[in-house]
């Protein structure tokens, strides 16, 4: 039997095939081509997985509606109304499930930490995240609980794609912070000054967090989370700045599987049918 597991993401597609103790991987570039020239790459790409898929999980960074058709990708407009779970049971002949990818993320990571409270940031091409609580994922009542991307960080701050201002992710994505400092992006991880304004930032995340779900482990993922050096300790020394006398703060961590965390949780979507850890509103 083989498992799939896609991670549908901003600047990147990334696929792994286990079977039988063996991996096959594979990541592509994913540059903004128009949806016709990126369903044409998800297609190669799934045209090439090993033969014998019994299940595929699918992390997605568009949001995607329970019959599989993608409702918004701010990134990608021309996704919307794309059947997705269509596109890809009919390359792969096997059924496919999808979960978001900050949450399938906090899934594989929690697992891998053995923590029942534990909460999961991916900075990539966006701000992404998932919360595991008591043991439970977290999906609130409409199902898409732990967007920490589009916490309100500063009302005054710069517009996101959302429609708000001052979104975490307006503050934090490359594309943001490359407008703020006038750095090319591929330049923003060995800058000291971005590094501490980041760290800044998610110090106030920490925080907030510490205080409304008390989690015990917050981890850092995400290709640009974990191309910033020392970003797990920068955030705890800003994060006693914000906290209470004889309140513990969470640890920050990088996260187990680095930048490819949502992956990891795709994977167990495919092995278990379902996330593993119990479900809670």
């Amino acid at each position: 039997m083989t498992f799939l597991a896609l991670d549908i993401g901003g600047t990147k597609l990334a696929v792994r095939a286990e079977r039988a103790g063996q991996t096959w991987e594979r990541i592509e570039p994913w540059p903004r081509a128009g949806v016709e020239s990126d369903l044409a790459l998800l297609r190669d790409v799934l045209a090439a997985v090993p033969s014998g898929v019994v299940r595929a999980g699918v992390s997605a960074a568009p949001t995607v509606a329970r019959d599989g058709t993608v409702t918004a990708w701010p990134n990608r407009p021309s996704w919307y109304g794309v059947d997705l779970r269509r596109t890809i049971e009919e390359a792969i002949g096997a059924p496919v499930l999808f979960g978001d990818d900050g949450t399938l993320a906090a899934v594989a990571e929690a697992e891998a930490s053995d923590c029942a409270d534990l909460v999961y940031l991916g900075l990539g091409t966006g701000v992404g995240g998932g919360v595991v609580s008591d043991g439970r994922l977290i999906r609130g009542a409409g199902g898409t609980a732990g967007e920490l991307g589009h916490l309100p960080m500063d009302p005054a701050g710069p517009p996101c794609r959302c429609g708000r201002n001052g979104c975490l992710q307006a503050l934090l994505s490359p594309e943001a912070l490359s407008r703020r400092t006038g750095l090319l992006q591929e330049k923003l991880a060995t800058s000291g000054e971005v590094s501490v304004f980041v760290a800044e930032v998610l110090a106030r995340v920490v925080v907030l967090l510490a205080e409304l779900i008390q989690p015990s482990r917050i981890h850092l993922g995400g290709g640009f989370g974990v191309a910033l050096p020392g970003l797990p300790a920068l955030v705890e020394e800003r994060s006693r700045a914000w906290g209470r006398l004889g309140h513990r703060l969470p640890v920050v961590a990088t996260a187990v599987f680095g930048a490819h965390a949502s992956l990891a949780g795709a994977m167990v979507l495919a092995r278990t049918g379902g996330t593993g850890l119990r479900q809670s509103r």
